[in-house]
């Protein structure tokens, strides 16, 4: 059996920024999902949901720039933005429960 897990790396462009964080860290194992995230980072409980919807917006937008980059022939970046935005309704509608594991990291 390998350990070989397939580990993404830091983006260069926060290696001088000592207050950097990392937030979340995603995994599909198995099938199923297997999540580290930082909750409680900004120090205000009602400012932490609305924060982590800014967070899941921009990766979707991160994402659409990427796709866009690989295939500029392809859909629009709002054609893309569109099928995540379905993505996320159809997952929220169909498989409303949580598989795998949730690890809260330290605030």
């Amino acid at each position: 059996m390998s350990s070989d897990h397939k580990e993404l790396s830091k983006p260069g462009t926060i290696q001088q920024d000592a207050f950097a964080q990392e937030m979340i860290r995603f995994w599909i194992s198995n099938n199923q999902d297997h999540v580290s995230l930082k909750v409680g980072a900004s120090g205000d409980p009602e400012k932490e949901p609305p924060m982590w919807g800014f967070m899941l917006a921009d990766i979707a937008k991160h994402v659409t720039r990427v796709l866009r980059e690989q295939n500029p022939d392809g859909p629009s970046a709002q054609e893309i933005m569109e099928q995540i935005l379905g993505g996320i309704g159809e997952r929220l509608r169909h498989a409303p429960d949580l598989s795998g594991t949730t690890i809260k990291g330290k605030s």
